[in-house]
């Protein structure tokens, strides 16, 4: 299937004029810098670009990614797209541990199935048609992940030599992904490629770490945290913030009766509209249209407004507003916390063989760690499907370690007016006491909060 670049330039012209002329007033006149930024496919690191430090030796390299490309999370009744995702299968099998795989249950294979409504009983007239469950990463997801596992052995192992042609040892890598189907998926099709033809004995297994839910940190869990939704709602009810909502209210209302949608998740913010349009928008498909009159649908425009909206939305609560920082450190801070101290388990010499460290997660995984480290605003929006933020540990000739941070193939850049390191080689005091001031110091009571 073709799809549309949201970040080809003549298209991404003719839309963004389309925004000027059309687009309720407020926001959409907030300079961003959005004019080569592409939803549906991040930048890949790139073996012709990229170039070690000078004199120094790789000692370490962290990987967050978010899942690639999946269905929309948000549903809109009347759904009548259909989406495909059983292109590339995926198999299954049980065995005691320590077994061969010779002595298992046999293998099994996952088929989602969405039978056409009968118009009497059943629910299959609340979804899409297809063989997708929602939020699933779909075949396209799976590509991009592959495409991103091909470049990054091209680097680490054929450039540089860093890590192994053949993976004979998992203690070379850490895996960790949430829970969620799309996370796992994600990193098999990544490590697949990384290092590809596998055995599928559970000797060669890389053991796939995934906290319980009621634990996870690599998002903002609010179960576990309430404080994360008392910080969220003071920010909401800020005036800046009530200004934007009633400034872009008439787009909102117009979207929301298109796509025959009510409840507070739909009027207090853009995540489920920037979903619905913007899932549609990476697979060409036709955006959505009112039931009740068919010539009354979204527009390319509303896309580009939708997702600036969702925007400037992030930016302020993670960024601009006064509470920012403060549920930076609620939302995020666990899991910067984590990586930094793995990052100094390995300077301590404690980390053992291990090589790379592999996290796969969401928007909401690698945007706010992209808010912590204060970067520009070309690289501070939305984060495609499959963005890759990567930390690499360097030893120079003197002994003294810089850590350098890639995110989607670039060395990241720094917010004109918070350019508190290079992040081509940040001494590692530096970045540490930069980090240090979003990890929580007592995360019970400052969640209790």
């Amino acid at each position: 299937m073709q799809t549309t670049s949201f970040a080809a330039l003549a298209v991404l012209a003719a839309f963004t004029a389309a925004a000027a002329s059309n687009a309720e007033p407020g926001i959409s006149s907030v300079a961003l810098d959005d004019s080569s930024y592409n939803y549906c496919n991040p930048g890949y690191p790139s073996v012709q670009s990229y170039t070690s430090l000078p004199g120094a030796t790789l000692e370490f390299v962290q990987a967050v990614v978010r899942h690639g490309d999946r269905t929309p999370v948000s549903y809109i009744p009347n759904d009548d797209s259909t989406w495909r995702c059983d292109g590339v299968e995926e198999e299954t099998y049980l065995h005691g541990a320590g077994e061969s795989k010779d002595n298992t249950t046999g293998s099994f294979k996952q088929l989602v199935l969405i039978p056409k409504w009968n118009g009497k009983y059943g629910f299959s007239n609340q979804l899409w048609q297809g063989s997708c469950e929602e939020g699933e990463l779909t075949d396209r997801g799976k590509r991009q992940h592959n495409t991103l596992g091909t470049q990054l052995r091209s680097i680490y192992v054929n450039k540089l030599g860093y890590l192994p042609a053949n993976l004979n040892s998992t203690d070379e890598v850490y895996l960790r992904t949430t829970h969620i189907w799309r996370t796992k998926n994600s990193a098999e099709s990544l490590l697949g490629a990384l290092w590809p033809k596998r055995g599928i004995t559970p000797q060669a297994a890389i053991p796939m770490h995934t906290y319980p839910k009621r634990i996870e940190t690599m998002y903002g869990n609010r179960d576990a945290c309430p404080g994360i939704s008392t910080v969220n709602a003071q920010i909401m009810e800020s005036k800046t913030y009530q200004d934007f909502l009633r400034e872009q209210g008439p787009l909102m209302a117009r979207l929301a009766d298109i796509m025959d949608v009510r409840g507070s998740g739909w009027t207090t913010g853009w995540d489920k509209f920037f979903d619905v349009l913007n899932a549609r928008h990476c697979h060409d498909m036709k955006l959505p249209c009112s039931r009740a009159n068919s010539t009354q649908c979204a527009t390319a425009a509303d896309v580009v407004q939708a997702t600036r909206n969702a925007n400037h939305e992030w930016r302020y609560k993670y960024r601009d507003s006064p509470l920012g920082n403060d549920l930076l450190r609620l939302d995020i801070g666990s899991f910067v916390g984590t990586l930094r101290d793995q990052m100094q388990d390995h300077i301590n010499g404690h980390a053992g063989k291990l090589k790379l460290a592999l996290y796969s997660g969401h928007d909401s995984t690698v945007w706010p760690l992209l808010f912590v480290l204060r970067a520009g605003s070309r690289q501070s929006l939305w984060p495609p499907y499959a963005s890759n933020l990567i930390f690499e540990l360097w030893k120079q000739p003197d002994g003294s370690r810089v850590i350098r941070v890639i995110f989607n193939g670039e060395v990241l850049q720094l917010d004109e007016s918070e350019k508190w390191c290079d992040m081509n080689a940040c001494p590692v005091d530096t970045f540490f006491k930069h980090v240090e001031a979003f990890v929580p110091s007592n995360i019970t009571s400052e969640c209790a909060k």
